[in-house]
């Protein structure tokens, strides 16, 4: 058996109607099905992989520390590899002054945490009117029910509506689709999005907490470069040293959800330090357990937490594999990765021979409207014509079936629909592994490029 779709089997698959071939095994940026078919695993499934796939040291170092312990519960005991990577991880967000973290099993645990805990800090400072949550659409925040509350996935929203709760939003700063970018040329858009895009993504942040009442909000959350929601979309110069002046002055806790764009993804571990940002509370996930166990972060300031001691006793949120040593193990083996083999420093170069070879290569051909990213991130979003930006009706699923030809063609892609206004438009993630080589990168451009060119409605 070479593939598998539904009624086969007795997995419960995502896509009822899609044949799943059979992935036996991975070596750096490339996958192998059951066939021996090769793939180029250019968005590192979800952007999960930052670390390629097959990498034995890293699996050898998980194991070792797994080995000593493999469960024990967060409320009774702490553990040397929890406090292993306890301390690594803090030394990685020094920039961002924080220090005190809480590992969870997944990105939309990690969001729900976080959220609770912005929640918890106003109550325990005495100000319990402040419980209202800032998001920003498009924008994807989890799966999970107040993480999906936060996202700005109107799709999503249709179906799951009446079991959600209300969420204010603003804009993500979106430069292709800005209202404010009206230039004929792409890098005089840019310019614009660039010249306009702080004052006018801040007033509407200033105009809803002025309209609401600063005493009633507890936080906001973003994605500090946005992800699959807009395509990879950079926030406008003094974007965030906007924010940051807005949310301090009016008592909102500012939450970076960097579950897709942390753990390096940008090239620096944080995407906020691009940004001089410093968050009151950083969510990680994907990379930081580069795929190899469910693992995610919560990253909060230590004064915080002497509010919690001080009033009530501890953070109030629980859950059975918080702090568990497994999550401990993958984490600490990546972060001790990263420092081992200068990660970061290997990836600079190459993230940004990607982005300029897809500027260079991808960004020109006819049903591009949009090459977005950096470091190793990157969207291409698709039109139907581009001097309008006039997006593929939504009927036609094109990215949905533009993902299955590459795929087909041994390139691996991570699609979203619905962009444009909340029902059309279809674009592709990339997020291919940190210790990608130049030569990997023109094999991805050119899979790329040779599916686009290929791809037929």
């Amino acid at each position: 058996m070479q593939s598998v779709q539904f009624p086969q089997g007795h997995v419960l698959f995502r896509n009822l109607n899609k044949a799943y071939p059979l992935c036996t095994h991975g070596k750096g940026v490339y996958l192998f099905d059951q066939s021996g078919k090769k793939y180029f695993d250019a968005s590192g499934g979800a952007l999960v992989t930052n670390l390629g796939h097959g990498n034995s040291e890293l699996l050898e170092v998980f194991i070792q520390q797994l080995s000593k312990v493999t469960y024990v519960n967060g409320t009774q005991f702490t553990t040397p590899v929890m406090e292993a990577c306890a301390e690594k991880l803090s030394n990685f967000a020094k920039p961002l002054g924080l220090n005190k973290i809480a590992l969870l099993s997944s990105g939309s645990e990690a969001v729900e945490a976080a959220i609770k805990f912005a929640r918890q800090l106003w109550a325990d400072r005495g100000m319990g009117s402040k419980h209202k949550l800032i998001a920003r659409t498009p924008g994807y925040h989890g799966n999970t029910l107040y993480a999906l509350s936060a996202s700005g996935r109107p799709h999503y929203k249709k179906v799951y509506g009446p079991l959600i709760s209300p969420v204010l939003t603003v804009s993500t700063p979106y430069g292709y689709r800005a209202p404010f970018v009206d230039a004929a040329t792409p890098l005089d858009r840019l310019k614009q999005y660039d010249e306009k895009g702080a004052d006018f993504y801040a007033n509407e942040l200033q105009s809803l907490i002025d309209q609401e009442g600063a005493n009633t909000i507890s936080a906001f959350i973003f994605e500090t470069v946005s992800g699959s929601s807009t395509g990879a979309w950079t926030p406008p110069k003094g974007y965030f040293q906007r924010v940051q002046e807005i949310c301090t002055k009016n008592n909102i806790l500012m939450i970076a959800d960097e579950v897709m764009c942390g753990a390096g993804r940008t090239d620096r571990f944080f995407a906020s330090e691009h940004y001089d940002l410093k968050p009151d509370l950083v969510v990680l996930g994907k990379g930081l357990n580069a795929g190899i166990v469910p693992v995610s972060a919560v990253i909060v300031k230590e004064e915080h937490l002497e509010t919690f001691k001080r009033v009530s006793g501890g953070f109030m949120h629980a859950q059975t594999y918080m702090q568990a040593p497994s999550l401990a193990a993958a984490a600490l083996a990546v972060l001790s990765y990263f420092e081992k083999h200068q990660v970061l420093i290997h990836a600079q170069p190459i993230g940004h021979y990607f982005q300029e070879q897809l500027q260079k290569v991808i960004s020109p051909l006819e049903t591009v409207g949009s090459v977005t990213g950096i470091g190793h991130m990157a969207g291409v979003e698709f039109v139907a014509d581009k001097p309008s930006r006039r997006p593929f009706p939504i009927a036609q699923k094109f990215s949905l079936k533009f993902v299955q030809h590459a795929q087909d063609l041994g390139l691996i892609l991570w699609p979203n629909y619905g962009q444009a206004d909340g029902i059309n438009g279809d674009l592709v993630m990339l997020g291919p592994s940190l210790l990608m080589t130049r030569t990997e990168v023109d094999d991805c451009i050119s899979l790329l490029k040779s599916a686009i060119e290929t791809f037929k409605l």
